[in-house]
């Protein structure tokens, strides 16, 4: 009877940890700043008297901030935990995003709260709460991120159609305050139900080099290099798959599709990130994670490659959801491919240091398409490069080689010798 109740409360354990992690990121700073930001430009460029390129550098400066301590987050949460480093932001970055309702129309102080809002956001985002799902998932990790970032991806969805009702009926400035306390309110939800895992980091310092040969991780080069292979490949996907993003619907208008039909296709993109979690958390538990990562790299390189030649709705709606899959497996493969390169012992600061290469991508992969169109009047270079970058990112990750998977019977012999050698 006690071993039944143990299984029972192990298993509410894993559930709480999923479902934690999948209400904080449905209301961390991914979701209730990053993907409202177009729903408050058209009234703070109104308010303000700003173009939309003025307005939209909250986005661009708030990612860079989350790029800029990325790394420095993930070393905080190896050496305090991730729940307290998670929480703490949260606190901090509501409190910054409150803030915005007392700005007044300087470009300067505009800029600067965004990347302060990024800065102490980091932790409320994917990085903070995927990075505590490795600690208690081996052989279905990668069935938990897809299960927790359906949470995110929720969040996506409804935090700015709540935004929108709210700019309506309170104004903007008292609706980024709502949306820090709903935040905050999730987050301290979140927080309780999270746990960690009870030891890990005296365990983790106290064998250290066992736990480096039980994630089939060699000598210290070779750490350096497979980290420096996962941000370069993340990088390069990244700035792929998020660089025509925001553009597609004038990208569509362009070729002669309705505004209606593009904005569908816009939204199609959603749906095509939804199954790419989904769908990529499953087979990474079953296939090669390096493999996924290319099938998926590839789906996105031929969604581009369609933008670039057709010209009818329908094509551009299957576009848009294969674009839509690469960018949806991406953000999942991110914390298995460091989980399973490189090992619990210092997780938080490789996955980190990677995360700031998708974030990176995510600020300047955008930036370069607007400026270039601005240059050119014309979309068809950025469509070209796409494909190409994704292909360079699915061979990096190639470049990898082999692991021991999670929760496998190599890693858990590997386990029992070095135990046994001490």
């Amino acid at each position: 009877m006690e071993t039944t109740e143990d299984a029972r409360r192990s298993k509410g354990t894993y559930v709480r940890n999923v479902v934690g992690g999948a209400l904080g990121m449905a209301v961390g700073f991914a979701a209730v700043f990053i993907a409202t930001n177009g729903v408050f430009i058209p009234s703070i460029v109104r308010d303000f008297h700003w173009g939309r390129a003025q307005a939209a550098q909250s986005y661009s400066a708030s990612m860079l901030g989350l790029a800029l301590v990325s790394p420095l987050v993930g070393v905080l949460m190896d050496r305090f935990g991730v729940r307290k480093v998670v929480f703490s932001s949260a606190i901090v970055f509501t409190m910054a995003m409150s803030c915005m309702a007392f700005q007044t129309g300087n470009t300067a102080s505009w800029i600067a709260l965004s990347l302060v809002i990024g800065m102490t956001g980091a932790a409320t985002s994917v990085l903070g709460y995927l990075a505590i799902l490795p600690q208690w998932f081996d052989r279905r990790l990668g069935l938990a991120i897809g299960i927790a970032m359906v949470g995110f991806g929720i969040g996506t969805v409804v935090m700015p159609a709540l935004s929108a009702w709210l700019i309506a009926h309170i104004g903007w400035r008292h609706a980024y305050q709502v949306l820090a306390v709903i935040s905050l309110g999730g987050a301290a939800v979140a927080f309780l139900l999270l746990r960690e895992k009870p030891g890990l980091q005296r365990k983790l310092q106290r064998h250290a080099a066992t736990s480096a040969s039980m994630a089939g991780v060699g000598p210290v080069r070779h750490r350096k290099l497979k980290v420096f292979l996962i941000w370069a490949g993340a990088l390069c996907a990244s700035t792929a798959v998020l660089s025509l993003v925001p553009h597609l619907p004038a990208l569509l208008m362009d070729r002669g599709i309705p505004a209606s039909d593009a904005a569908r296709c816009a939204s199609l993109v959603g749906l095509g990130i939804l199954i790419g979690r989904l769908t990529s958390g499953l087979l990474v538990d079953r296939i090669h994670a390096p493999f996924v990562a290319c099938l998926y790299f590839a789906s996105g390189a031929i969604g581009f490659i369609l933008l670039r030649q057709i010209e009818s709705y329908q094509g551009a709606l299957l576009a848009s959801v294969l674009v839509g899959l690469a960018i949806g497996a991406e953000g999942d493969l991110l914390s298995y491919l460091t989980r399973a390169y490189l090992g619990m012992e210092k997780f938080g600061l490789f996955y980190g240091i990677v995360f700031s290469g998708y974030s990176l991508g995510a600020v300047f992969g955008p930036m370069a398409t607007g400026h270039y169109f601005d240059a050119a009047k014309s979309y068809v270079l950025p469509m070209q490069i796409a494909p190409v970058l994704l292909l360079v990112a699915g061979v990096l990750l190639l470049s990898l080689g082999r692991y021991a998977k999670p929760g496998s019977h190599a890693n858990e012999s590997l386990s029992t010798v070095a135990v046994a050698s001490k």
